[in-house]
């Protein structure tokens, strides 16, 4: 009977360290996934501030087509101007 109860004993013994273990691992893992986290974290707040940025380098995009006909008329009144310069 004494035998049987030191292998059972044993058997709690290694069961508990084997427990130990895996929470020893569980915790290790647990924290470098926290880290992985936070960079990805870190890098889609850098994402998101580049692209707010190019937003606002972007907004004008819309108004080129308007830049270009004002920039024709530009040139049409600097060719009268000209024309007027060229026959005093």
């Amino acid at each position: 009977m004494q035998i049987a109860l030191e292998e059972t004993q044993t058997f709690w013994l290694v069961a508990l360290g084997s427990g130990a273990v895996v929470v020893l691992v569980v915790i290790a893992l647990m924290t470098l996934l926290l880290r992985l986290l936070k960079d990805v974290d870190a890098g889609v707040e850098a994402a998101s501030a580049m692209a707010k940025d190019v937003a606002a380098n972007t907004v004008a995009i819309e108004q080129l087509p308007i830049t270009a006909s004002v920039l024709r008329d530009i040139r049409e009144e600097a060719q009268i101007h000209y024309d007027l310069l060229s026959k005093q």
